[in-house]
Formats: C-alpha cells, sequence, structure tokens
C-alpha cells in the first residue's frame, strides 16, 4: 500500500500545481491515496482510465487478459509495435505508466468480465499484486474464481467496470455492496451509451466552501432496474428504458441481447414498460419515451462490443458502430470527474445513471435517479 502522505512532495506539486490550485492539498492528496482497479479495457476505460491517472490516482489496477492483437478498436493505450505478447492490461499499463511516472500502475490477471459471479465454477486463483510503483504483473495463470474475484475487489476502494453485460453488473454491484465498495459500470453501444453509479447506501462529501457534510444515497444495479414505472416520464432519457429492457431480455436469456434476431423481443420488452408509465399512454407517447431506432440500434451495436459474441451475430449486424471514438471521450470524461469526486468525497458524484445518445435528447448527457 501506498504511504498515507502527511506532505505533497516537490515532484506532486510541481505536476499537479493546476489541480492544487483547483480543489486544494487536501483533496489531492485523497487522489493519491486512492485506489481504483478497473475491469474491460475497451474505448471508454481507456478514456477513463487516461483521466484518473492523470489527474494523479495513486494506484490503478487493470483487468484484462484479452492478447493486444485483439484489443478494441478505440482502446488508444495499446501501441501495436510496442505490444508484441502482452495483453491488454500489460500494453495499456506501459502507456498509463508513462503517462504519469508519480503513480502506480498494476496489472491483475483475469479477464475482461465477472462472470465468475454468475456460476459456483471458477478459474484458477491470481496471484497477489505488489505494491511497487511502475506496472507490475501478478504471475499466477489463469483467471479468477467467484472467491478470488471477492478477494481482488477487497483490495480496491473503487471498481470501474466496462463492456460487461447487465447481469455481471448487477452481480459485480452486489459483491461491491458487500465489501463495502464503490462501483462505476458503463458501456458504449454506438451512438448511445449509459454510466451506473452506486456509491453504497450511504455516502458522505463535502462541498468546497461549506464545512457541513451532506450524505448521497444510492440504489443497487437491481432496484433501479425495477424501480417503479410511477416515476418515467417525458423528460426521462429513453436509454434509461432501453436498458430496462436489455435487462428483461438477460434476466429471460441469460444472455445479452445482440444481433438482429435479438432486436425484435427487446423491443417488445421495451413496448410493454413504457406501456406501464403514467405518460406511456398512446403509441404516439410510446414512441416518445423509447424511440424504436434507440433501442435497435443499442441492440445491433451490442454484437459488436460484447465479449465473446459469435463472428456470425456481428457480421449480421447491420454495420454495428462498436464503440464511437467521440461518445468514448464524452462519457469517460463525464465518468472520471465522478470517480474523482467519488473518491475524494468532494462535491456531489453522479447518482445512479448517465445517459447519453445523439440520437435522443439533442446529445446532451442526462442524470437519472431512480
Amino acid at each position: 500500500m501506498l504511504p498515507v502522505l502527511d506532505t505533497l512532495t516537490e515532484d506532486h506539486a510541481a505536476v499537479y500545481d493546476r489541480q492544487l490550485r483547483v480543489w486544494g492539498v487536501e483533496v489531492q492528496r485523497r487522489l493519491i491515496e486512492a485506489k481504483v482497479l478497473i475491469i474491460g479495457l475497451g474505448g471508454l476505460a481507456a478514456e477513463i482510465a487516461k483521466n484518473i491517472v492523470l489527474a494523479g490516482v495513486g494506484t490503478v489496477a487493470l483487468v484484462d487478459d484479452t492478447a493486444a492483437s485483439s484489443a478494441a478498436p478505440g482502446n488508444f493505450l495499446v501501441e501495436p509495435e510496442a505490444s508484441a505478447g502482452k495483453s491488454v492490461a500489460e500494453a495499456s499499463a506501459v502507456t498509463l505508466q508513462a503517462m504519469n511516472p508519480l503513480i502506480a500502475v498494476r496489472v491483475e490477471r483475469g479477464p475482461p468480465s465477472a462472470s465468475a459471479l454468475l456460476s459456483p465454477a471458477g478459474l484458477q486463483p491470481e496471484g497477489g499484486a505488489t505494491d511497487q510503483v511502475g506496472p507490475q504483473v501478478s504471475d499466477s495463470p489463469g483467471g479468477p474464481t467467484a472467491e478470488d474475484l471477492r478477494s481482488l475487489v477487497s483490495r480496491y476502494d473503487t471498481v470501474v467496470a466496462c463492456g460487461l453485460p447487465l447481469r455481471e453488473v448487477a452481480a459485480l454491484d452486489d459483491l461491491c455492496r458487500q465489501l463495502g465498495k464503490q462501483l462505476f459500470a458503463g458501456e458504449v453501444r454506438g451512438a448511445s451509451s449509459f454510466a451506473f453509479v452506486d456509491l453504497g447506501p450511504r455516502h458522505v462529501y463535502t462541498v468546497k466552501g461549506d464545512p457541513e457534510e451532506k450524505v448521497a444515497e444510492y440504489r443497487s444495479f437491481r432496484e433501479v432496474m425495477k424501480a417503479d414505472l410511477k416515476n418515467v416520464n417525458k423528460r426521462t432519457h429513453p436509454l434509461y428504458l432501453t436498458l430496462r429492457a436489455c435487462w428483461e431480455f438477460e434476466e429471460a436469456h441469460c444472455r445479452p441481447a445482440g444481433g438482429p434476431a435479438d432486436v425484435a423481443e427487446v423491443q417488445a420488452f421495451a413496448q410493454r414498460l413504457t406501456s406501464a408509465t403514467p405518460a406511456g399512454n398512446t403509441a404516439a407517447a410510446m414512441k416518445a419515451l423509447i424511440p424504436e431506432a434507440l433501442v435497435e440500434g443499442f441492440v445491433l451495436d451490442g454484437a459488436a462490443v460484447a465479449p465473446g459474441s459469435a463472428p456470425d451475430q456481428v457480421q449480421e449486424a447491420a454495420q454495428p458502430l462498436g464503440e464511437l471514438a467521440p461518445v468514448c471521450a464524452v462519457v469517460g470524461g463525464a465518468v472520471a470527474n465522478n470517480v474523482l469526486r467519488a473518491v475524494s468525497h468532494c462535491n456531489p458524484p453522479l447518482r445512479n445513471f448517465f445517459c447519453y445518445s445523439y440520437l435522443a435528447r439533442d446529445g446532451l448527457g442526462v442524470e437519472e435517479c431512480f
């Protein structure tokens, strides 16, 4: 573990000079002492990792055993000419460490998933990571079982998971709640993206200039996916109901929706959900609440980015967009900023969801709390 800092060093003061002027020494100290685990390293995770590393989060650990040669196109941290024989996590760690030599970048063994939490059958335990500054790689083969993943999460303050199926997000959120850890989970699917935040039942924070502590309460992912639909109205971002429809599909089929064959069923779930809202009492109102094009695009683009998607499933999709770099940049910046707020306990963080799509709400990001 990095030592608790009584004072910042001259190097810290030089590198973080602008930040120190904005949020002060105490907040920067909390960032340096924070430990963040990132699971899954696509384009969205790369943006988040870059931003929190440059801000000075003291320990950033990466989990993604995918071969660097198969890295997601949006992961700009992987440099092809220098990544031969490396995993995505190893290649990304080298780039991140070069961005900020003052922090510790670790590599933890494991696949970019939380699937071990859905089944009692797991892989071989992963080895422990060291606390030395610089990219560190645990040396045990295989990926984590459910118990190994529990042990891994327990060593960090905050977990950032990108690109996971919704059922895995729910299972990982359950684990983080049990261990008292913060969770940020998100995904970019073409023109649309979401981020879910759970900082526990009671998150305490302060606002600059106000010494009084404030409290934000959070619901679990499962609770938010089952929230009373009477709270949904025409101002609710349509991506929320789209996620609810995809969640119901996963609950019914134990797999994510992806590809043309699943679009109709997800749309049927979406129509049933919208008809149960106070505002969805007519066909026109239902289309306003959740446009069919948004649902279709979200499902089809899911086939392009979902881990383990069958090649024919991806090819059948009508020109799936995958992770669009501009969307990753917008949402990655918003998530990273709120990771910094969460670990520093300074300023109010997002509650529940951040929804973004340039197909809805004029391309504005919207916070939704249920």
